[in-house]
């Protein structure tokens, strides 16, 4: 390991094969980039002779233990990152495919955080957080009223953030395929007018929020007609997740599907077929909405 906080992982499958492994590099420190992410490092390209094991790091910046002794007692917002980042990993690890441009998260952007974001699920499950989140010192798990709580708090003005979000991907969208530079007049005013219709109060006449919007043109990976991509998959691992609360969060029998299906096969077919396959059917945008409280 490269630092005493980092902790090096094996992954081995249930016969005790061993599949790969990943290091936890969690907490922050002077030299250390902000945020979280995932990282491939050496992929297994099974079949070649270049077969080795999938290798994967996941950096974050949470909470550290606050005296010697003590593990680290991580916030609930901190437990999603984790989850998040864990899924991108056993993108990584859990790849059958031989080619390296085509495993693991090497996948287009609307569908690489799907295995990511519906692992954060089992943050919000009561049964799943029973075998986790408990007092560190009495063993107890979170209380009955706290968990409900924590549900209530999670679809807060929640139609007001997909609405903002549904914005974003729409002028984003509308900036690639109807907006043209020659013709089609001041570039900010035509953003407002788009963003005004998913606005809940009128925006005023200097709103330039497009000269911020970043992540569309100053980012390092710039999304340019992609941004959508954040909300298609939050309607994918919603409705991918309906499966594991039909068959039950921890059963077997789903979650060899998930990896068979979804994590193992990179991007070697389709991912409207990908998804086929597990589901059994096309998304369905019911269970995001459902999940939001904006729908029944």
């Amino acid at each position: 390991m490269w630092h005493p906080d980092v902790t090096a992982w094996a992954v081995l499958d249930a016969d005790g094969k061993r599949l790969g492994g990943f290091y936890l590099d969690l907490f922050p420190r002077e030299t250390k980039r902000d945020g979280a992410w995932m990282g491939g490092v050496v992929d297994r390209l099974p079949g070649t002779k270049h077969e080795l094991e999938n290798i994967a790091v996941i950096v974050a910046n949470v909470s550290p233990p606050r005296k010697a002794g003590q593990p680290a007692l991580l916030n609930h917002r901190e437990v999603q990152t984790l989850f998040h980042e864990f899924g991108h990993m056993m993108h990584h690890v859990f790849s059958e495919v031989p080619i390296r441009s085509l495993a693991g998260t090497r996948v287009v952007s609307d569908f690489v955080e799907l295995p990511s974001m519906i692992m954060e699920n089992w943050c919000w499950e009561p049964s799943a957080l029973d075998l986790f989140a408990r007092h560190y010192e009495s063993g107890e798990p979170i209380p009955d009223a706290v968990k409900k709580r924590m549900l209530a708090a999670r679809t807060h003005r929640a139609a007001n953030a997909l609405m903002r979000q549904l914005g974003f991907s729409t002028v984003d969208l509308l900036l690639h395929t109807e907006w043209d530079p020659t013709s089609g007049g001041d570039v900010m005013k035509f953003a407002r007018d788009v963003f005004a219709k998913f606005s809940p109060t009128t925006l005023p006449e200097d709103y330039a929020m497009i000269a911020a919007f970043s992540h569309l043109f100053g980012a390092a990976y710039g999304y340019a007609a992609g941004y959508y991509s954040y909300q298609w998959s939050e309607v994918l691992e919603a409705d991918a997740f309906s499966r594991f609360k039909k068959e039950g969060i921890l059963d077997r029998k789903a979650g060899d599907a998930f990896r068979k299906t979804i994590l193992a096969r990179g991007d070697t077919e389709d991912p409207a077929v990908l998804y086929r396959t597990f589901l059994g059917r096309d998304p369905d945008v019911q269970a995001l909405l459902t999940r939001l409280g904006v729908a029944a």
